[in-house]
């Protein structure tokens, strides 16, 4: 097995125990522990583990993906007014890429009862579940499926979505720095952002108060690229005077 396999293992390995040893490391991948060593120094260097005493762990500041059973729970009263005010951004006869996230799930539902005509494209098979039963004309991305975020990535799904060009997208993330950077907690997930922003006429980031000032593994790039800002997040005098610096448009709820 090659090292950069290895370290993916790892890594996945990691993301479920939090803190692992070089000892189990070794007795689990079937190499030495001067291997495992190697490896993880690997995935520090990339950011993704810290060394500690015995083994490595996840970096603290590293606010990585959960499942989308323990999200959807997480600040679900502010993501649905979340949700609520960027359906008032919507107008009849527009087309609509909706990003995954439990946030944009939220905003699905309100289309639900919509009651006019509207496009909606998606790479969450949550999203397509929830929207499937309604008047809206859905489309699901193609490609591979992240099962445990139900979400469709890929090269195929990048393929597919350069057919469509969006009035509006509606994206979530994992996170905001402290410096109004947007992050993923994956490589593709950054890079998907990045390229719907391209297809997008009009782009809004459905962000709440909890995913302020954390860091992720990726970052995808200043929220002043989007058009609208939409969260529950209160800011003091400071905040707002380096929001406005930085041109970036915040919509309170």
């Amino acid at each position: 097995m090659l090292q950069e396999e290895r370290v993916e293992i790892i890594f996945d390995y990691m993301k479920q125990k939090k803190f692992v040893t070089v000892e189990e490391l070794a007795q689990k991948m079937a190499v030495s522990p001067m291997t495992i060593r190697r490896d993880l120094n690997a995935l520090c260097e990339q950011g993704r583990a810290e060394r500690c005493h015995g083994g490595a762990q996840l970096p603290v500041n590293l606010f990585s993906e959960r499942n989308f059973d323990v999200k959807q729970e997480r600040n679900l009263a502010e993501k649905e007014r979340i949700a609520r005010k960027a359906l008032e951004f919507i107008r009849e006869r527009d087309t609509i890429y909706l990003d995954s996230g439990t946030t944009t799930r939220e905003l699905a539902r309100l289309l639900c009862a919509y009651g006019r005509q509207l496009s909606v494209v998606t790479n969450d098979l949550n999203i397509a579940a929830v929207l499937a039963d309604s008047e809206v004309d859905l489309t699901i991305v193609g490609g591979n499926v992240q099962k445990d975020t139900m979400r469709v990535f890929g090269h195929a799904s990048e393929q597919f979505l350069k057919q469509f060009r969006f009035s509006k997208a509606f994206l979530g993330g994992s996170s905001v720095g402290g410096r109004y950077d947007l992050f993923s907690s994956t490589y593709d997930s950054a890079y998907w952002k990045r390229f719907l922003l391209e297809l997008a006429g009009q782009s809004y980031l459905l962000v709440d108060s909890g995913k302020f000032g954390r860091h992720s593994l990726c970052p995808v790039g200043s929220i002043s690229r989007f058009d609208a800002v939409i969260t529950d997040k209160k800011f003091d005098r400071e905040e707002r005077e380096r929001i406005e610096e930085l041109n970036i448009h915040m919509i309170g709820i």
